[in-house]
């Protein structure tokens, strides 16, 4: 929740971040009503692992393709 908060306030300014804040708050509220289940936080670096996972199956897929493909550690500029 926090890393959304700091992603939004520094793309569209604080109020607005505070805005999408309680809009998740509500959207959670509601679905935890909803369906009856616990809320579980995906973690503060849920979206690097996210972005790590879909290079690793970028890479496979061009292998499959018959690509050779080195992945480095560099990040592009």
């Amino acid at each position: 929740m926090a890393s959304h908060r700091k992603r939004m306030t520094k793309r569209q300014g604080k109020m607005k971040g505070r805005i999408a804040s309680a809009h998740i708050l509500v959207t959670i509220a509601y679905n935890i009503l909803k369906t009856g289940e616990p809320y579980h936080e995906l973690g503060s670096n849920y979206l690097e692992e996210k972005q790590n996972n879909k290079e690793l199956k970028m890479i496979e897929y061009l292998k499959k393709k018959g690509y050779t493909i080195d992945p480095s550690e560099q990040q592009p500029a």
